[in-house]
């Protein structure tokens, strides 16, 4: 079942795999990472924002996490110009 802090640890592991993935690949991150990370600021166990508004932003910054790393190349500007 899907809850908000499911839903933030999903967001934490993908956010993690992501940046790594940048890493790897060699390429800057986007502004998509930002926003996660302005997300993951907020823990659902410390604000009364709706569980469905928090869930429902977790799941769509993950998918754009997903997304972004199968189209890396397109999306994100090499480190070497």
């Amino acid at each position: 079942m899907l809850t908000p802090h499911a839903t933030y640890i999903a967001l934490l592991i993908v956010q993690a795999l992501q940046l790594f993935h940048h890493r790897v690949a060699k390429r800057h991150i986007s502004f998509a990472e930002v926003v996660s990370a302005l997300v993951l600021c907020v823990p659902p166990w410390t604000t009364s924002v709706p569980a469905w508004l928090l869930m429902g932003a977790h799941l769509i910054l993950i998918l754009v996490q997903i997304v972004g790393s199968l189209w890396i190349k397109k999306l994100s500007p090499n480190w070497n110009p």
